[in-house]
């Protein structure tokens, strides 16, 4: 056999202040004597001010890139929030000058944040928008619009606040802001990014205010046309409350329309604002994006993977080392769940995602954990940025936050003890971690490879707001961090003179009449070998901060340009050809065209394609709805890596009532009757259920076959019944065999099949024994509370219509081969018996060979060492040859483990308290900690989760640090080990499985 595999879906660190110039990296960082720039985001904490009275203390400030003087070199502005702000004109080769007072945009005695620009009143020169938040004087949070007034004599760009005149003067604790055209009248409109600091807990479940009278509810103003604004929020539909951090503008729908996403903090979930294109927005999150981050922090758009298609990252605070993991998360809450659900929110979790756009108005496909950006410990800024130049964008990202209050041991010494100190002396008592920022190199597969070391960017800080531009007109992306309690970050990068040098070209946007009408622009460079590279315009970016406004694009080693091709925001369209690169080039909107479709001259969307099914459901009368009762598994058996009793609906399909035409039954959910479907010529269906009476609506069917049993022509019916939400010994276990009447009525019987009492997952058809009787393999699960002990699989031997359970007889090991969890009957060595394949979840791929009276487990498959979580089988000739092979489903890549024969997950059960459960604990490998980046084998549950389980393992550590010092070896005494149940998993992926023939 030969494996083709498939996804199933689609860090040594040093003092910052000891950096010198690293050749042997990508980035080197500029000392601030050399540079300059010594701006530092200092916070002091005070009894009555620090991170126990305010949570948003060290959210930091950002950064924003922009030519402010004209001279063609791009300056850098910092957001301060105890200190002034800062604005550094750029001198070249990395030299820049503090103008901040004589510019006077210090803004002393306000806490600043967000930065954007924009030319506001398009004079020529840039403009900024710069949030206030935090203080408890509304005066101090009024936004500021500082308006650009023109240069000094000394070259100076001067700034004068107008936010009040052009009545933008926002005071809801902003986080950020951006500059767009809404509605597309050519004019920039104003869309405010708040977040109220309040006195109630933020993660408290109560209703989702969407009317737009939340405090924290974000603010849209619409541009007049003769410098002022109006509040439009209601009106346009921004009326969805959220704690906002991060705000990105993009095209999500290609339909030539701006749409906003917002990513929120704690409770609120994130929103995704699709422009109607009648000035209002309608939020389609929950539609499009079906996973989001929970503590969401910045977010980015762009295409990373260069499919022409929009891809999404937001952040959050998972920690990627064991240490971090368990000394910050106490345990899962499926409750919150439960409460999503009641309260209308969408379910979130504490990680980055990385959204995969589609196309096609389908819905993103979450990758983050395939593409190994998952875990990024407190997170604050995202940018996909090609920082090698090889035509593929990277993905830098910022962390760090002064006092852990995320630490739980902390939580539990201040619950104890808080009473009884000072402000001073818990404030003493709280960790600092300080963790390195990560840069993630683009791998072109859909995922990234962490080089943070190796680009010189694992430099321990408490990093918030970052923006990237080329700040030497080099040809590569320069690197901009706001930090707090240490100076700002300025990372050179030397791609230009490295020996893996690259080609580029960087695009600038020009629109004399009005440079308002940039913003929005869409740009395509299509190379010679075919590649193309699709990106908007949008300049704020990441997290409260603004890049260059340039479009920068790496090409590997292409010397040339196929093409560039240019839509503006007023769908005016142009195109170059043959272009050279390594040069900035300006392209004008003068020279744009009026195209009258724009969808067949700018390609730049991959072609939307038909579908090639439609559903019809209600059109040929099929309306039912499945439902299922929520029972709370880990109620039983609190570390359970997954539920277990929500598993169907199965479906299977059949001539059910001998007419000729294909009919079909829904298995049901404990307490409800399977559903027939029975077709007519016209195609219609007419639902009835199996059962009316309430005792056989009890059970819960995992799978039906549909079989002549007796040979009499028509189908009957055999019913798995399963699930783990009954009793050990429930006769709901019992399974059931229905007998056709020929006409589509099903008569329960229990004189044609022996008392079979397992929860089963599976049961696979086949006459195996060629005497013209149809036989059953039956699969079997795991029992109620005994998670991971198998249940009984067996055969079932039909002899003239009465079954019979042959297992012991002719394969006495497959009785407890394991958690089944798909089965299917194949002749694979093509001698004319139907042999049978079985997969299931901590198990090989395992194939018995049918030798008609016995069957005979078959070794060195080339697949017998791939222990997986294999979820289904489906056989097919994938290569045509005549033989054979099989499409067998996983886990998939996107998970939190990632096992391999090296670095396998192993779980490890026994009743260690005599309590009658399984106490079942998996065991996974995670870096140990910054310290020590060494992989080892660490429980995957929490300390709260393992607590929960069971009383004895709370005596074993004594804090949640101790226990993140947790291995097998030190968990678990030899005597403890002893008849333990011992399972393994060292492969994730989905594999086309061929069949060779020997």
């Amino acid at each position: 056999m030969r494996i083709i595999s498939y996804s199933s879906i689609i860090l040594i660190a040093i003092s910052i202040f000891s950096c010198t110039k690293q050749k042997s990296t990508l980035f080197q960082m500029v000392p601030s004597n050399e540079s300059g720039i010594t701006f530092n985001n200092k916070i002091i904490e005070t009894d009555s001010f620090n991170i126990l009275t305010s949570e948003y203390i060290f959210n930091g400030g950002g950064v924003a890139i922009g030519d402010f003087n004209n001279d063609e070199l791009p300056d850098i502005f910092f957001s301060g929030n105890q200190v002034n702000n800062k604005l550094y004109l750029n001198l070249g080769d990395f030299k820049f000058k503090d103008v901040s007072k004589e510019s006077g945009i210090e803004a002393i005695a306000q806490w600043n944040t967000g930065v954007a620009l924009a030319d506001i009143n398009n004079d020529g020169n840039l403009d900024m928008y710069v949030c206030s938040a935090m203080l408890n004087s509304d005066e101090a949070k009024k936004n500021i619009l500082f308006v650009h007034q023109g240069l000094n004599e000394n070259g100076v760009p001067i700034f004068k606040n107008l936010a009040k005149q052009y009545g933008i003067e926002e005071s809801g604790n902003s986080m950020g802001a951006t500059f767009f055209d809404y509605n597309k009248d050519g004019l920039l409109d104003l869309y405010v990014l708040n977040n109220v600091d309040i006195h109630i807990l933020p993660t408290n479940y109560r209703k989702k205010i969407t009317d737009g009278t939340a405090l924290s509810n974000d603010k849209l103003y619409k541009n007049n046309g003769d410098g002022t604004f109006t509040n439009a929020t209601v009106e346009a539909g921004i009326t969805i409350e959220g704690f906002g951090l991060g705000l990105s503008i993009s095209d999500l729908n290609y339909d030539g329309w701006p749409d906003i996403y917002v990513s929120n903090d704690y409770l609120t979930n994130d929103l995704l604002y699709i422009n109607n294109q009648d000035g209002t927005f309608s939020n389609q999150i929950a539609s499009r994006i079906k996973h989001q981050s929970k503590f969401s922090m910045g977010n980015d758009i762009s295409d990373f993977n260069n499919d022409g298609y929009l891809d999404i990252v937001t952040l959050d605070m998972l920690g990627e080392t064991n240490r971090r993991l368990k000394t910050t998360l106490s345990g899962h809450k499926y409750t919150e769940y439960i409460l999503n659900e009641r309260f209308g929110y969408e379910n979130q979790h504490t990680r980055n995602m990385l959204q995969k756009g589609n196309g096609n108005n389908i819905p993103y496909s979450e990758i983050g954990l395939l593409a190994g950006v998952s875990k990024t410990d407190w997170s604050w800024s995202p940018l996909f940025a090609d920082m090698d130049n090889d035509g593929y964008q990277d993905l830098m990202i910022t962390n760090g936050f002064p006092r852990d209050i995320t630490d739980l041991d902390f939580g539990d010494f201040k619950f104890n003890v808080s009473r009884y100190l000072s402000p001073a002396q818990i404030l003493d008592s709280i960790p600092k971690i300080k963790i390195p920022n990560y840069a993630y190199k683009n791998n072109r597969n859909n995922g990234f490879t962490d080089v943070s070391n190796e680009w010189g960017i694992g430099i321990p800080s408490f990093s918030n707001g970052a923006a990237f531009a080329d700040l030497d007109n080099d040809g590569d992306l320069d690197y901009i961090i706001n930090n707090i309690n240490d100076e700002a970050s300025i990372f050179e990068n030397t791609t230009d003179t490295s020996d893996e040098k690259h080609n580029y070209l960087s695009i600038a946007l020009n629109n004399t009449s009005s440079n308002t009408l940039k913003d929005g622009a869409k740009i395509v460079v299509r190379l010679n070998d075919g590649t193309f590279q699709y990106k908007e315009y949008h300049t704020y970016r990441g997290y409260m901060s603004t890049v260059e406004d340039i479009f920068h694009f790496g090409l590997g080693d292409a010397t040339k340009v196929k093409s560039i091709e240019v839509l503006w925001p007023d769908n005016k369209y142009q195109k170059l050809t043959d272009i050279e690169s390594n040069q900035r080039i300006i392209l004008e909107a003068k020279n744009a065209k009026t195209v009258k479709n724009n969808s067949l001259v700018f390609p730049y969307v991959p072609k939307q394609e038909k579908p090639i099914f439609r559903e019809v459901s209600k059109d040929i009368g099929v309306t039912f709805l499945h439902e299922e009762k929520d029972i709370i598994d880990y109620n039983i058996q609190r570390t359970l890596p997954h539920k277990l009793t929500q598993n169907g609906p199965f479906t299977t399909a059949g001539d059910l009532n001998g007419d000729g035409h294909q009919d079909f039954i829904v298995a049901s959910s404990a307490g409800m009757s399977p559903q027939l479907f029975f077709q007519n010529a016209q195609g219609h269906f007419t639902q009835k259920p199996l059962f009316t009476d309430e005792e056989n609506k009890k059970y819960e069917e995992e799978s039906i076959a549909l079989f002549d049993l007796d040979n009499d022509g028509d189908l009957d019916m055999y019913l798995v019944s399963g699930s783990n939400e009954f009793e050990l010994d429930s006769n709901y276990y019992n399974h059931r065999l229905l007998t056709n009447d020929g006409n589509g009525n099903f008569i329960l019987t229990t004189d044609k099949m022996p008392l079979v009492k397992t929860s089963g997952s599976i049961v696979a058809i086949t006459d195996y024994d060629h005497d013209g009787y149809v036989d059953l393999f039956v699969g079997g699960r795991t029992p109620f509370s005994k998670f991971p002990n198998p249940d009984k699989s067996l055969i079932l031997k039909n002899e003239k219509g009465i079954l019979k359970d042959v297992t012991d007889n002719i394969a006495q090991d497959l009785r407890q081969i394991g958690m089944v969890t798909d089965a299917v009957w194949a002749d694979v060595d093509l001698d004319g018996n139907e042999d049978l394949v079985i997969v299931g979840e901590f198990m090989p791929i395992t194939i018995y060979k049918n030798n008609l009276t016995r069957f005979s487990k078959i070794e060195n498959t080339g697949v017998d060492s791939l222990f997986g979580w294999w979820e289904s089988i489906t056989k097919t000739d994938v290569d045509n040859d005549g033989d054979i092979d099989f499409i067998i489903g996983n886990l998939g890549m996107n998970n939190f483990y990632n096992p391999t024969t090296e670095r396998p997950v192993n779980l490890i059960a026994k009743d260690f308290d005599n309590n009658g459960t399984l106490d079942p604990v998996m065991f996974a490998y995670f870096k140990e900690s910054f310290e020590n980046p060494t992989y080892k084998s660490f429980p995957v549950n929490f300390w709260g989760d393992l607590n929960g389980q069971s009383p004895i393992f709370r005596a074993k550590y004594n804090s949640f640090k101790a226990y993140s010092r947790a291995t097998i070896t030190n968990l678990f005494s030899n005597e403890e080990l002893q008849n333990s149940t011992k399972l393994t998993a060292n492969y994730d992926k989905s594999i086309v499985l061929l069949n060779e023939g020997d």
